[in-house]
């Protein structure tokens, strides 16, 4: 009898701590939801309204520079 109630401690014990690594998880990965919706807005804030000074340019999305100017020249 003390082993089967033992038995039933220890296995609420573990379900216990599995929910709140589960909660745990839930939680982590709702943050990196979130995170990626905020990348995504801001890409496309960036690609609707390209003027918009609000908001730094992000490199990578920036149009190329249409002439590049060297340091020093080859003469």
């Amino acid at each position: 009898m003390d082993s089967i109630h033992f038995s039933i401690k220890k296995a609420s014990q573990l379900v216990k701590e599995l929910g709140t690594q589960v909660a745990r998880d839930r939680c982590i990965m709702a943050l990196l939801f979130l995170i990626v919706i905020g990348v995504i807005a801001i890409i496309i804030v960036k690609r609707v309204n390209p003027n918009n000074k609000d908001i730094r340019d992000i490199p990578g999305l920036a149009p190329p520079a249409m002439t590049r100017e060297l340091l020093w020249s080859a003469s």
